[in-house]
């Protein structure tokens, strides 16, 4: 094995920090293919006056952190490359490194311009860590969430946890969904804008990462030392995120369109329109925050309709069946009391929403969003997409899920369930 790039990537690694130059380190391309270590991940950490290097080890299953010495550090770089990684990117404020080995152990270390300039802030590892990090996003700042100092205003803590507990949700979901290159985002409801600016810079960072860990075009032309071209270079796809927020209230969609240009969003836009009518030309991942009563339903059919990927929802207000549930015999005993008919109603409602999308192809769950000091409106509804989408005329529900959703509308009596009306049109 050729060495020596390994131990020039080393120099440039223990130099950076030295410099206090270094972003973080990301070790990538398994040797072995079944090995269940994916990715590790290496950046900075200042703890009890330390500096040391925070190791995540990410498994299929699981991520683990470790903090070791920068001497440490080294020796555990140069082993993961000897041993277990083909790839890996060293990010520093005044360049950037990418080391590629094959697998006859060839090797090729090229320097780019930095991809950021800015030093990373050092943290203490037990500091609760936000995938939106509240100290450097241009649109926290503008929507009031942080006040001058970048510091979350009192008033906004709950906001601010909400769409971190989202984007985490979010996060968890789609990991293993296979979207295609152009990855079409719709918002349906999304007012201020506060959750769909956090999921356009959730994702265009999640996917900017990923494509930095493949080989690009300029790398792919790189010849080795001995003139060969490094393999996998012909299935390079570099995901582009197109995300559109509809929002009915024209103020709020021309103030979010200023915003996502000073932000230099450029694939971000916002239209005015309702959910259910508002033109969309693709969707892969639609999601909904607090659409009241029947425009979750709405936002689902769209989702549905659209065969998307991912349709997450998270309910607000169940007026419909509220209003049109009936119960008798023992049942009548659970609805007697106002807030327990409300609370009957929303279960019934979320619960026939839910095989809804399971009948129409997807694995749907129900979970709690985030804890109910923060908000009431806490639950959120996951659907998965089964299989690749096909054709939009080929969704046909399953009979036997269908049979379900019919029996639970007869005992409590409903008449009709809005999301199923849009569905039989």
């Amino acid at each position: 094995m050729n060495i020596a790039d390994i131990t020039e990537l080393i120099n440039k690694f223990e130099q950076s920090v030295a410099q206090n130059t270094f972003i973080k380190l990301t070790l990538s391309n398994k040797r072995v293919s079944s090995s269940e270590l994916k990715n590790v991940y290496v950046k900075p950490v200042m703890i009890k006056d330390r500096l040391l290097m925070s190791f995540v080890d990410r498994f299929n299953t699981k991520d683990v952190t470790r903090n070791l010495e920068l001497q440490d550090a080294s020796e555990e770089i140069k082993r993961l490359l000897e041993e277990s990684f083909l790839q890996c990117y060293l990010a520093s404020t005044t360049d950037d490194y990418h080391l590629l080995i094959n697998k006859k152990g060839n090797s090729t270390l090229l320097r780019k311009p930095p991809a950021s300039t800015v030093a990373p802030t050092l943290q203490h590892d037990k500091v609760k860590q936000r995938i939106i990090d509240s100290g450097s996003n241009y649109y926290l700042h503008a929507l009031g969430i942080l006040n001058q100092e970048g510091k979350v205003k009192p008033d906004m803590q709950d906001k601010y946890r909400q769409i971190n507990k989202y984007i985490e949700i979010v996060d968890g979901i789609i990991k293993d969904v296979n979207f295609p290159d152009t990855v079409h985002v719709a918002d349906m409801g999304s007012g201020k804008g506060y959750l769909t600016f956090a999921i356009y810079e959730y994702l265009t960072g999640k996917f900017q990462n990923e494509n930095q860990s493949k080989f690009d075009g300029e790398l792919v032309k790189q010849p080795l030392e001995n003139g060969e071209i490094l393999n996998q270079t012909e299935k390079i796809a570099i995901k582009e995120i197109l995300m559109t927020g509809i929002e009915l209230r024209k103020e709020l969609v021309d103030s979010s369109n200023i915003l996502a240009r000073e932000a230099g969003y450029q694939g971000l836009q916002f239209k005015q329109g309702s959910i259910e009518t508002t033109e969309l030309e693709n969707v892969d991942l639609l999601i909904a925050l607090h659409a009241c009563d029947t425009a979750t339903d709405e936002a689902i059919y769209r989702g549905i309709k659209a065969e998307a990927r991912v349709i997450l929802c998270s309910p607000c207000c169940h007026k419909q069946v509220r209003r049109d549930m009936q119960t008798d015999g023992i049942l009548s005993e659970i609805t007697q009391f106002g807030i327990l008919a409300e609370r009957q109603a929303e279960i019934l409602t979320d619960t026939i929403r839910a095989l809804i999308l399971e009948a129409y192809g997807y694995k749907t769950n129900v979970a709690e969003f985030v804890a109910t000091e923060h908000t009431p409106k806490n639950l959120i509804i996951s659907a998965i997409k089964k299989t690749t989408p096909t054709s939009k005329q080929s969704v046909i529900p399953d009979p036997e899920v269908i049979k379900k959703i019919n029996a639970l509308g007869a005992m409590f009596r409903l008449s009709s369930h809005y999301l199923q009306e849009l569905l039989e049109k």
